[in-house]
């Protein structure tokens, strides 16, 4: 792991003191001006609002140390900037969300904070909290802007931020000391198979090759670890869809793809968790069942992890070809057992090994990424053909694989 140069100036202890002091009256008067609870997506009335707000409590510390003799602020505007943050971002973690190379945030408590760029883990140097209360609160207010909540009583969440990005958090008792939070950036680094070739993913030919298979109907399991760019293959390959004979649903826990925006007929359909009453839910199993309702000649889950494995394998056996989905595996092989395995979570009295089969008569396709520890560079790492059933096993064979570590055709 390597520790960065701090790329957020360290705020002055004098100006931290003065920044929480600060930071209460703002809460009070934001409260006041523009009602309990926070905006998810705040509008420029609301926004300009809030900078004038920042502006007067500020300025009215500053009277305040003059009278007094108390300390001046530092860095007047630094400490502004963070306030705002405070009330319509991330507050110490924004500067993150806001770098670009930034795909992770990881915070450990009140004084641990990592981050993945550029696919590196790193340590982000000079961002802390004062303490884990704090981090706590700010948190608390974030899934609260979601309409959700995160107590003793429900000490873990997973909701989108309204730029789309992911934010998981655990607070004791579920983690045995500290506050724990997750930011997954929404970032897609390409939108098409020509944008992942000039990344380095794939060569050309490889491109090529599943560009033609997605349009000539093969179903496509993506595979690969946290992490490993399945999503963004996905939309590469959704993008490859073309016809307006295509109707095209796609299905998502977290909205990720962008195929609504560029294929003439699709419609994104989202889960959603329950509420802080414990209703509303609606699962991806609901979602995968509604899509067949809705005649389409395709259908695209974001991800499989639970029993909507079953209703996806069914859709795609039941006339829905060149289907997409991706699912955490760390070969093809491992992927086409796990996605018979959480076929079996669905309860529907199916057995094993017709499960398998069905997986076999399935899938056609499976490609399998991985990321390259020293670049952090995404990669496809092969590209599985699957061809039936052997003594109970799923069989088939690379037709492209690694070879000194190029991606090459193997037929």
């Amino acid at each position: 792991m390597v520790a960065i140069e701090p790329h957020l100036i360290t705020p002055h202890a004098s100006d931290r003191a003065a920044e929480r002091l600060i930071r209460e009256r703002v809460s009070d008067a934001v409260s006041r001006a523009l009602g309990d609870g926070q905006l998810p997506a705040p509008g420029a009335k609301e926004v300009d609002r809030v900078r004038i707000i920042i502006d007067e409590e500020v300025a009215a510390y500053e009277r305040r140390a003059v009278t007094t003799n108390g300390p001046l602020l530092v860095d007047a505007e630094s400490v502004k900037r963070r306030l705002f943050d405070a009330v319509f971002g991330l507050g110490i973690l924004q500067p993150l969300m806001d770098d670009p190379r930034v795909e992770e945030i990881i915070v450990n408590g009140p004084l641990r904070v990592f981050t993945i760029r550029d696919g590196r883990k790193e340590q982000a140097i000079g961002v802390y909290f004062e303490t884990d209360e704090e981090l706590r609160e700010l948190v608390k207010r974030v899934v609260s802007s979601a309409g959700r909540r995160l107590d003793d009583a429900s000490p873990m969440v997973d909701i989108r931020l309204h730029d789309g990005s992911r934010l998981n958090a655990v607070i004791p008792p579920a983690s045995t000391r500290w506050t724990s939070v997750t930011v997954r950036k929404f970032v897609l680094r390409a939108q098409s198979l020509d944008e992942l070739v000039e990344l380095g993913a794939l060569p050309p030919a490889a491109a090529e090759f599943l560009e033609a298979a997605v349009q000539a109907g093969v179903n496509v399991l993506v595979s690969g670890q946290t992490g490993s760019g399945k999503t963004t293959l996905l939309n590469a390959l959704g993008a490859s869809i073309v016809g307006l004979d295509e109707r095209v649903v796609t299905v998502e826990e977290i909205p990720e793809l962008q195929l609504d925006r560029r294929l003439p007929d699709c419609v994104a359909l989202q889960s959603r968790g329950k509420n802080v009453e414990g209703a509303g839910e609606i699962s991806i199993r609901d979602l995968v069942r509604n899509a067949l309702r809705m005649r389409p000649t395709r259908i695209i889950v974001g991800e499989v992890r639970g029993a909507e494995a079953l209703d996806m394998l069914m859709a795609m056996n039941t006339g829905h070809d060149g289907s997409l989905t991706t699912i955490h595996g760390n070969s093809p092989r491992d992927a086409l057992d796990r996605l018979a395995t959480l076929a079996m979570m669905a309860g529907e009295r199916l057995a094993g090994d017709e499960l398998v089969r069905m997986v076999a008569r399935t899938i056609e396709l499976v490609v399998q990424l991985r990321v390259v520890m020293r670049s952090g560079q995404r990669r496809v790492a092969s590209i599985f053909e699957v061809t039936g059933i052997e003594a109970g096993v799923i069989s088939g064979h690379e037709l492209w694989g690694l070879d000194q570590g190029r991606l090459v055709w193997k037929g």
